[in-house]
């Protein structure tokens, strides 16, 4: 591998092939350090078992330099792990750019999305109990004004499925809901506000659960009737934790409403056929998809997409909308989930 040692430090300090292995970096694709962009965090790159320095930190990471590590095979390359919030930072200033770029793979694309939703939403269900921050709030609406062109694609959802978690955590299932839900949202003719109000809600939907005691959120078995009471009660927490906000109506239908029933057996409210707004009809399906679909502490084996679609449909007529189950298969079957 010839490298320009000109822009290269010496092997880090005391490095012996195990810097990495130690913690001391991280490895990324290159396509996530974009040409042009004065970098926030030094690069790294491999060289034998040690790490050399590749950019320094605020050193433009020009077209040259890209072209350098492909034309030398480079598929890695790291970053100081003390840097990771800088570089968790530059992610959330760029993903925007960095999901519509077609330059980059959709599997790499898919994957940063994904690592970031879930990242974003394990925090906020781990530190915003009492109350949803401003801060963790405006991250959920980048995510969602930054992804919703690249998951509306015909694409998008066969290539965000093999890194989608189906090992069921409150934080996983709400980014899987907010991915199916944008998926299906072009099939009604929604204003690309409205959509983006509804992917918030679906990001946000189970945000009140962050309220509830950790022995029952992380029970493995059925819950008793007073958890399950407590757990009920999750539709409504979530609205508070919002209630500082000015979400919209539309959002908070989602977090209120997704556990409603066409047949009114739901809740909160009981409320049954058009009374549910399509926002919350479009969540509560998906969200029950998911669910049925994932590793769950409390019910039987997960199932196939196809068994799922088809138990939501015949086994609980009367529960969800037929025409959100008929456009979700068909966005299923576009990207070869069965």
């Amino acid at each position: 591998m010839q490298i320009d040692r000109s822009k290269l430090d010496l092997p880090l300090a005391g490095a012996k092939g195990e810097t990495d292995d130690e913690g001391f970096c991280f490895p990324i694709s290159p396509f996530m350090i974009f040409p042009e962009a004065c970098a926030e965090f030094a690069v790294y790159v491999r060289k034998g078992k040690n790490l050399i320095l590749f950019t320094r930190q605020g050193e433009q990471f020009t077209g040259a330099h890209k072209a350098s590590l492909h034309e030398n095979g480079i598929r890695e390359v790291y970053i100081q792990s003390s840097q990771k919030p800088d570089y968790d930072r530059y992610l959330e200033e760029h993903l925007g750019t960095i999901l519509i770029d077609e330059s980059i793979p959709s599997s790499v694309r898919s994957s940063v999305l994904y690592h970031q939703a879930t990242s974003i939403l394990g925090e906020i269900f781990e530190t915003n109990r009492h109350g949803l921050s401003s801060g963790s709030l405006n991250k959920l609406k980048n995510i969602v004004r930054s992804s919703l062109q690249f998951l509306s694609t015909g694409a998008a959802l066969r290539a965000m499925a093999p890194v989608m978690s189906h090992g069921y955590g409150v934080h996983t299932h709400s980014a899987n809901v907010f991915i199916y839900s944008a998926a299906i949202l072009g099939s009604w003719k929604m204003p690309v506000e409205e959509r983006l109000k509804t992917a918030l809600g679906a990001i946000l939907h189970d945000i009140g659960k962050a309220t509830m005691p950790r022995v029952i959120l992380n029970k493995h078995g059925k819950l008793n009737t007073e958890e399950r009471d407590l757990m009920k009660m999750h539709p409504v927490r979530g609205v508070g934790m919002c209630a500082m906000f000015h979400i919209g109506q539309t959002v908070i239908h989602c977090l209120l409403f997704h556990h409603e029933k066409l047949d009114g057996s739901g809740y909160p409210a009981g409320l049954s056929e058009s009374r549910i707004p399509l926002h919350a009809r479009i969540v509560g399906a998906v969200d029950a998809f998911d669910t049925f679909t994932s590793e769950r502490y409390f019910y039987a084996d997960p199932l196939s997409a196809h068994q799922a679609l088809t138990f939501l449909g015949e086994e609980m007529a009367g529960w969800y909308d037929p025409e959100v189950i008929i456009q979700f298969g068909k966005k299923l079957r576009e990207a070869g989930i069965d």
